[in-house]
C-alpha cells in the first residue's frame, strides 16, 4: 500500500510539475511577445527623420492618399495652365475632404504630422474657394504654398511598417 501510495504522490508531483512548467512557458511567452508590442520603439528612422509606426495596411492608405494628392496638384496645376477654373474647384475640394479611411493612422501618428495633413487640406480648401474669381497666379501661388506641407512631411516623417 505504501508503494502504491509513493507511486501516487510521484505521479501527482510530476502532473503538477508539468503544468507548473507548461504555465511557466507559456506565461514566459505571453510575457516576451507583451514586452516586444509595448518595448519603446525609435523616435527616429535610421534616416535621422522622425519614424511613424504603421501597419501595411494603414501605409497602403497612406500611400495612396499621398498619390491622391500628387495627381490633384498635377490635375490643378494643368487646369491654372488652362485657365479651367471648374476642374481647378472640383479637384481642390475633393482633396480638402479625406475620404474617412485614416482615422486608425490619426490616431498614431504624432500631432506634427496630423497638423501637416490638417494644414494641407484647408490649402486645398482655400485653392476651391478662391478657384472661380482669384486671378490664376494667385492660385499658382496657393498651390505652390501648399505643396511647402508635402516637402515639410516628407522631410520630417518617414514610414516604418511593423507587424499588426
Amino acid at each position: 500500500m505504501k508503494s502504491i501510495l509513493s507511486a501516487f504522490g510521484l505521479i501527482l508531483f510530476g502532473l503538477l510539475m508539468g503544468v507548473g512548467v507548461m504555465r511557466y512557458a507559456s506565461t514566459e511567452q505571453a510575457l516576451r511577445r507583451q514586452v516586444s508590442e509595448t518595448a519603446p520603439r525609435p523616435e527616429r528612422a535610421t534616416d535621422g527623420r522622425l519614424a511613424l509606426y504603421l501597419t501595411a495596411d494603414e501605409r497602403a492608405h497612406v500611400s495612396a492618399e499621398m498619390l491622391q494628392f500628387l495627381q490633384g496638384v498635377q490635375t490643378i496645376s494643368a487646369a491654372v495652365s488652362d485657365e479651367d477654373r471648374e476642374t481647378i474647384q472640383a479637384t481642390a475640394d475633393n482633396l480638402r475632404r479625406g475620404n474617412g479611411q485614416g482615422m486608425g493612422v490619426q490616431m498614431k501618428a504624432p500631432d506634427g504630422f496630423r497638423q501637416i495633413g490638417q494644414s494641407l487640406r484647408q490649402e486645398f480648401g482655400s485653392i476651391a474657394d478662391m478657384s472661380l474669381t482669384s486671378d490664376m497666379t494667385d492660385i499658382q501661388q496657393s498651390l505652390s504654398d501648399a505643396m511647402t506641407n508635402c516637402v515639410a512631411c516628407h522631410g520630417t516623417y518617414t514610414v516604418v511598417e511593423v507587424s499588426d
